[in-house]
């Protein structure tokens, strides 16, 4: 089900609706994520109906509860189809960022972020995963940790799979597997071979990730969701940052050489402008 399914059924069923439920059914049409970000509760008081009118709006679109109603369009936003709330353009975009980040960070917390930190210091090296819109997340999660302690690698390499990134995985190393929305085919396989090798593994990806990132060690999973058409990555983004920052408070006085190792070699090269 996606979003243009939830107003097609509001339409076809509008005529029997009662007045309270399509003062309901109205908000819905215009922002089906309703659905997905607030409650029966929240949906009642916001319409100035009930609980009760709710739930029977609910089942008239064909669904038993409210739950399998958001199960669904959870199912259509994971696949990163863009679908935007018709009122999008006047929505609060920050507020939604701001609630964004929050969820992401209280999920950062539950797994610990000193601890975590410290598992990416001990590693022996650090993997970093990623395909399709993950890669550029990945990308910068390992270009930061790269900053701060040696041998961490990206993968897949260009022209290459995975294969050959996890082929020789222990319990030594330490692997981060990014994975959003319209996820690679396959990456539940990738999550689960890499736990077989014994490796530690720490999956950061959206809510969607959620079932696919179960058999890992660590999950963080910050959403995306937004009104306008396509997701947002600002609070995945942010998480990278705090992840590589708690990696540079833990690193100590290696961290701190790495750093100035890595300017050093900046400036002998030549690689920066203005440098």
């Amino acid at each position: 089900m996606s979003a243009p399914d939830v107003r097609g059924r509001i339409d076809a069923v509008w005529e029997r609706l009662s007045p309270a439920e399509r003062r309901v059914a109205a908000m819905i049409r215009h922002d089906p994520e309703l659905l997905l970000v607030g409650t029966s509760a929240q949906l009642a008081t916001e319409s100035g109906t009930s609980k009760a009118t709710v739930s029977r709006l609910v089942r008239s679109l064909g669904f038993q509860d409210a739950a399998e109603v958001r199960q669904n369009l959870m199912s259509a936003r994971g696949t990163g189809l863009p679908w935007a709330a018709e009122d999008a353009a006047h929505v609060d975009q920050r507020a939604v960022e701001a609630r964004n980040l929050d969820a992401a960070f209280a999920s950062l917390a539950r797994a610990d972020r000193p601890r975590l930190a410290r598992r990416v210091m001990r590693a022996r090296r650090v993997l970093v995963l990623g395909e399709r819109g993950a890669y550029p997340i990945a990308l910068q999660l390992r270009a930061q940790l790269a900053q701060v302690r040696p041998d961490v690698r990206i993968g897949p390499s260009p022209g290459q799979r995975l294969g050959e990134e996890v082929a020789d995985l222990d319990r030594r190393d330490l692997v981060f597997i990014v994975t959003v929305r319209r996820h690679a085919a396959g990456v539940d396989r990738v999550v689960r071979h890499c736990v077989a090798t014994g490796a530690d593994v720490v999956v950061l990806g959206d809510p969607t990730a959620a079932v696919i990132a179960a058999p890992a060690a660590t999950a963080v999973l910050c959403p995306v969701d937004s009104p306008s058409a396509f997701d947002s990555m600002a609070a995945v983004f942010a998480v990278v940052a705090a992840i590589a920052n708690d990696v540079y408070e833990a690193s100590g006085p290696s961290g701190r050489t790495r750093v100035d190792a890595v300017a050093t070699a900046y400036d002998t090269l030549g690689e920066l402008a203005g440098r």
